[in-house]
C-alpha cells in the first residue's frame, strides 16, 4: 500500500443493489460500513478476513446490515448507529430469522449472534464526531428513513464521504439531507435511481389519491405493498388525502410506525404522524385478513417487494379481480417477485404462480435521491472521486460524471480493492 493511502476492500453492493458491505483498512485502523443481505439468492457479502476495529450502519434495511451477526460469531467490536437504526435492526433480524425458519432456508447466525451485535451497539446523534484510535467519524441526516446516518471518515488524512442511502428533498416523515461538505476525497454513493428521475412527490400523491378514490367507488380495494420503515410515509400521504373508506396497516409495517413514534427526534412532524395513525386499524389476527375483504379498503402491507410477508396472502384472494387494485410504492429490486410482477404481470413464488387481474400501478414514495438529486449532491460537493454503489447502473454514471463534472468515476465490482 502507498504512502497515505487507504486501502478499500468492495465486499458487496458494488454493481448491485443489495448487501452492502465497505472495510476501509488504513495504516492503524480498520473501519467497515455496513454487512448487509441480498433479498434475491439469500446471498451475503463476501467473506470479511480482517476483524475491524469498528463498525457504522447507516441505517436498518436489511440490504445494509442482514448479514452483521455473522461477524459476531467469531469475533467482537464496536458498532455505531442512531438508536431508531438500532431498534430498526433489531425488529428486521429477528423477522430475517423467522421467515428462514419457515423457508427453511437458514441463516448462517442465530438469535444469539443477533443479541451479541446488539449488545455492541453504541448509540450516535447528528452532528457527532466519533474517534475511533487516531481516526474519526462524523454523524449526518441522510434524510432517507428515521434515524438513517450519512458518514464521513477521517483516516490517514483523506476524507470519505458514505452516503448510505439518502434523499436531499423532504418527504412527509423526515427532511432531506442537508450536507455543506468540502475537501471530501471520495464519495462512495448509492446510485438507485441513477438511471432517471422520480416522479415529483405532490404528483404521486394526487395520483395516489386518484386511483384509491377510483377503486374504492367501484366496490374494490386498494392494496398498497410497502417496505416496513417506508410505512409510516404511506400513512401520512394516506391521512392528508382524507380517505373515506376504512384504513388498515399489516405485518412488520405496524411495529414500524411504533418505532418511529418512539423517536419523534428523528421525524419531521411526530404528531402529524401519531394523528395519522388513529385512523388506521392495526390487522393483529390472521383471521382480519380474510374478513377484511368483503368491502371497500386500503391495505398498507409488508412486504416491499412481495418475496413475503401479509402480501401473499392478499394477492392470493384479490389478484383475479379487475375492480381491486395493486400500487407499487417503492423500488423493485431486480430478481424479486415484485420486479417479475411489474416486468410479466404475473406473480410468482415457489407456491404460485398468478396471472394478475387486479389494475397495477407503479408509484414513487422512495427514500433514495433521484437522478437529478444524484448529480446536485455531486455538484456541490466537488469530490476528486466519486465510487458508485448500491445500483445495477453504476459503471454508466460512473462514466456520465466524469464526462459531466471532471470527476474520477469509479463502478468496482465485489472483490475488487481500490485505493483512496
Amino acid at each position: 500500500m502507498k504512502k497515505n493511502t487507504i486501502k478499500v476492500h468492495c465486499l458487496g453492493g458494488f454493481r448491485e443493489v443489495g448487501r452492502n458491505a465497505v472495510l476501509f483498512e488504513g495504516k492503524t485502523e480498520k473501519i467497515l460500513f455496513e454487512y448487509g443481505f441480498k433479498i434475491e439468492g439469500s446471498m451475503a457479502p463476501l467473506p470479511l478476513k480482517i476483524k475491524p476495529d469498528a463498525m457504522f450502519l447507516s441505517h436498518g434495511h436489511l440490504d445494509h446490515l442482514g448479514s452483521i451477526p455473522i461477524l459476531y460469531k467469531k469475533w467482537s467490536f464496536p458498532i455505531y448507529g442512531t438508536a431508531p437504526t438500532k431498534d430498526d435492526a433489531e425488529m428486521l433480524l429477528r423477522d430475517s430469522l423467522k421467515i428462514a425458519n419457515i423457508n427453511k432456508t437458514p441463516r448462517e447466525f442465530g438469535p444469539a449472534d443477533s443479541r451479541k451485535m446488539l449488545n455492541n451497539w453504541h448509540n450516535v446523534k447528528y452532528n457527532q464526531k466519533i474517534k475511533i484510535g487516531k481516526s474519526t467519524v462524523e454523524v449526518y441526516d441522510a434524510g432517507h428513513v428515521p434515524g438513517s446516518a450519512i458518514f464521513v471518515l477521517n483516516m490517514d488524512g483523506k476524507r470519505i464521504l458514505y452516503t448510505g442511502d439518502f434523499k436531499l428533498d423532504a418527504t412527509r416523515t423526515v427532511d432531506g439531507a442537508k450536507i455543506d461538505l468540502k475537501n471530501i476525497d471520495a464519495i462512495f454513493m448509492e446510485t438507485t435511481y441513477s438511471a432517471r428521475d422520480q416522479i415529483q412527490r405532490n404528483v404521486a400523491e394526487k395520483e395516489l389519491g386518484k386511483i384509491v378514490n377510483q377503486t374504492v367507488e367501484k366496490g374494490g380495494i386498494a392494496v398498497l405493498p410497502t417496505f416496513a420503515l417506508r410505512a409510516s410515509e404511506i400513512i401520512m400521504v394516506l391521512n392528508k388525502l382524507k380517505i373515506k373508506v376504512p384504513i388498515y396497516l399489516d405485518g412488520m409495517a405496524r411495529a414500524a410506525t411504533d418505532i418511529a413514534l418512539k423517536h419523534p427526534r428523528f421525524l419531521r412532524n411526530s404528531i402529524e404522524l401519531r394523528k395519522s395513525l388513529t385512523a388506521v386499524h392495526k390487522i393483529r389476527m390472521h383471521t382480519e385478513r380474510t374478513s377484511i375483504l368483503n368491502k371497500p379498503c386500503v391495505i398498507v402491507t409488508t412486504g416491499g417487494c412481495m418475496d413475503g410477508g401479509p402480501i401473499v396472502h392478499y394477492l392470493k384472494h384479490l389478484y383475479a379481480r379487475k375492480d381491486c387494485a395493486l400500487v407499487l410504492t417503492g423500488f423493485q429490486i431486480p430478481k424479486t417477485a415484485g420486479r417479475y410482477l411489474v416486468d410479466t404481470g404475473r406473480y410468482v413464488t415457489d407456491e404460485l404462480d398468478l396471472k394478475l387481474g387486479m389494475q397495477l400501478f407503479q408509484l414513487s414514495f422512495s427514500g433514495h435521491a433521484g437522478r437529478s438529486e444524484l448529480l446536485r449532491f455531486v455538484k456541490n460537493i466537488r469530490p476528486k472521486k466519486v465510487v458508485c454503489m448500491h445500483g445495477d447502473q453504476c459503471h454508466r454514471f460512473a462514466t456520465e460524471l466524469k464526462s459531466r463534472f471532471s470527476i474520477e468515476g469509479l463502478a468496482p465490482k465485489p472483490g475488487e480493492i481500490i485505493e483512496i
